[in-house]
C-alpha cells in the first residue's frame, strides 16, 4: 500500500511552532517511532488557522444557510419534526450537553480508562511472575509485560516512565477541556452572575416576560408565563454546534490516524463507545438542519451559531495549540 512520505528537518531549518499532528496515509511503524516534531500538517490555503480535518466546521454554516432557504421557499410546512414536542427534541436536544457528556466520558473510560486497569493489572501480576522458578522463566518474563500498546503519534517508548503515565495524561486533559467546555456553556446558557448570557441579551433588546420578576426563559415558561419581545438567540444552534465541534475535535485521532480504526477492531466495547459518539454527532447534525429549517429568525440563527463556534476557536483554534495543557487532543489509541 502506497503510504505519504513524512518529512523530516534538515539541520539548516528553523523550528516552527508545532500546531498538533495530522497525518493522512502513514504507516504503523512510522505512526509510532515519529515524534510529532517532525509530523507537518499537509499545506492548505488555510493552515495557518485551521488543521485540515477542522475544515468540518464549515458544514455548519452551509447547514445554516441551505436549511433556512429551503424553509424560506415553502419546505417549512408543518411536520413531525416542525412540532417542538417531537421525541428527538424532547428526549435528547433538552438535555444535550449532559447526552454529550455523558457518551464522551464513557468513551473516555472505555477507550483510556480500561487502559488504568490492565496497567494496574499488570504490574500486580510482574511481582507474581518474578517469584517463579528458572523453568517458567520465560513464561514470566511475557506475563510481566504490559498487554496493552499505543498506536499514535509522538507516542513515548515501551518501559518509559512517560509510557507508563500516557494514558491517565491523556485522561487528565481530556477531562480539563470537557470541563472547560461545559463551564463556557453553563455560562451561556444557564448562569452568567445571574440568568443566563442569553437571558441577559433578550431582556437588554427589548425582551420580557409578561410575568413580574422573571429573568430567564426557563423560570417565565415553567410558570406558565410568555417569553417574548427581544432577540432570541437560538439556543438549539448554539448547543448543537458547539457540542458537535467538541466531540469532533476529541474523536480527532479517527479523523487523522487510519490505524487507530483498525486499534478498535479487537476492542468491541470501544468500538461501540467511537459509534456511539459518531451517531451522537449524527442527531446532532440532524437536529441542527431541522431548527434552520422550522425555526428562529437568520438574526437569530446566526447569533446562535456564532456563540456555538466562539468557544472551538478560542481554545482547538488558537489557545491549544500553544499551551501544554491541556493542549490539543492526543493523536493515541491504547489496544
Amino acid at each position: 500500500m502506497e503510504t505519504a512520505a513524512i518529512r523530516r528537518r534538515g539541520p539548516e531549518e528553523v523550528d516552527s511552532p508545532s500546531l498538533s499532528p495530522v497525518i493522512s496515509h502513514a504507516t504503523l511503524e512510522e505512526l509510532v517511532n515519529t515524534p510529532s516534531s517532525e509530523v507537518r500538517p499537509p499545506e492548505t490555503p488555510f493552515s495557518a488557522f485551521l488543521l485540515p480535518y477542522q475544515y468540518l466546521c464549515f458544514v455548519f454554516p452551509v447547514t445554516l444557510v441551505l436549511g433556512s432557504m429551503f424553509g424560506y421557499l415553502g419546505g417549512d410546512k408543518p411536520s413531525y419534526f416542525s412540532n417542538k414536542r417531537n421525541i428527538l427534541n424532547v428526549l435528547f436536544v433538552k438535555n444535550g450537553w449532559g447526552w454529550t457528556s455523558l457518551i464522551f466520558l464513557v468513551y473516555v473510560a472505555v477507550v483510556f480508562g480500561q487502559a488504568l486497569i490492565q496497567q494496574e493489572t499488570d504490574q500486580q501480576q510482574g511481582p507474581q511472575g518474578s517469584t517463579t522458578g528458572a523453568g517458567s522463566a520465560g513464561t514470566s518474563s511475557s506475563s510481566s509485560q504490559p498487554s496493552q500498546s499505543i498506536v499514535g503519534t509522538n507516542v513515548p517508548a515501551r518501559g518509559t516512565a512517560a509510557r507508563a503515565r500516557a494514558p491517565m495524561e491523556v485522561i487528565a486533559r481530556a477531562l480539563t477541556r470537557w470541563g472547560l467546555a461545559t463551564l463556557y456553556w453553563w455560562l451561556i446558557s444557564q448562569w452568567f452572575f445571574g440568568p443566563g448570557l442569553f437571558d441577559r441579551v433578550f431582556v437588554l433588546t427589548g425582551g420580557a416576560c409578561n410575568i413580574d420578576g422573571h429573568y430567564s426563559q426557563y423560570n417565565c415558561r415553567r410558570i406558565g408565563g410568555t417569553w417574548s419581545g427581544g432577540i432570541d438567540i437560538s439556543g438549539h444552534m448554539f448547543l448543537l454546534t458547539h457540542a458537535w465541534l467538541f466531540l469532533m475535535e476529541e474523536l480527532s485521532v479517527f479523523l487523522n490516524v487510519p490505524e487507530a480504526w483498525s486499534a478498535l477492531q479487537h476492542r468491541p466495547a470501544a468500538k461501540y463507545a467511537v459509534w456511539s459518539v459518531i451517531g451522537l454527532c449524527g442527531l446532532w447534525w440532524w437536529m441542527l438542519l431541522m431548527t434552520s429549517v422550522y425555526f428562529h429568525h437568520m438574526a437569530e440563527k446566526l447569533s446562535g451559531l456564532f456563540f456555538g463556534m466562539l468557544f472551538w476557536l478560542g481554545s482547538y483554534v488558537t489557545t491549544y495549540k500553544a499551551i501544554p495543557f491541556p493542549s490539543m487532543p492526543d493523536q493515541v489509541v491504547v489496544l
